[in-house]
């Protein structure tokens, strides 16, 4: 923890000292609704925020790179459903500090396609069941994923962002039931579809 925030503090102190030379950035702040696959439960109920601070690198006229520093909360939410007789309540609920490294690829029509691999550090977890805290096993410190979205400019400052974010490797270090397979791992995987807005300082 201590080498991750460290390399963070870092990175950003740099990036931030070049905003006024080749960078511009700024801050955004928004909703993501998510789920867990592998949790035996699915639909993005559960609701979280996500907000931070961005930073992008204009490579030409149609391409840059961009990295954020966010917190992002995640997890998995099933509600009671009278009609179908299931009284079972669940929640899982995740906060992160999270970085993405994304391309973006700049449409004539100004709007921007984005792509690329981020990383989470876990800094809290929660989970309930029948609303009742308990552990079915040990959250993963760190979690890469993939990222991809859409950005829609709405003024020179402000942009409307459209983003899944899709765990590459398990969030659990422990096997638990229900775990699926993804690509190369087996376990449970966040699956999280975003809406935020952004601000250009």
């Amino acid at each position: 923890m201590k080498h991750f925030c460290l390399l963070t503090i870092l990175f950003w102190a740099y990036a931030l000292s070049s905003v006024a030379q080749q960078f511009n950035g700024g801050l955004a702040a928004g909703l993501a609704g998510s789920q867990v696959a592998g949790d035996t439960y699915s639909g993005f109920r559960k609701p979280g925020a996500y907000t931070g601070l961005w930073i992008r690198l204009a490579i030409d006229e149609r391409s840059s790179v961009q990295t954020e520093l966010s917190y992002f909360q995640k997890g998995s939410r099933h509600n009671p459903d009278e009609k179908r007789q299931d009284f079972t309540f669940y929640l899982m609920r995740l906060g992160y500090i999270e970085m993405p490294f994304l391309y973006q690829y700049h449409l004539k029509s100004k709007i921007i396609i984005e792509a690329g691999p981020s990383l989470s550090y876990l800094l809290h977890s929660y989970e309930a069941l029948d609303y009742i805290e308990v552990s079915y096993g040990k959250f993963s410190l760190f979690n890469p994923s993939f990222m991809a979205g859409i950005v829609f400019p709405i003024t020179d400052k402000m942009s409307a962002h459209l983003r899944t974010d899709n765990s590459i490797l398990s969030i659990r270090t422990d096997k638990v039931n229900g775990a699926r397979y993804r690509i190369f791992d087996h376990g449970q995987y966040n699956d999280c579809f975003m809406f935020f807005l952004s601000y250009k300082l």
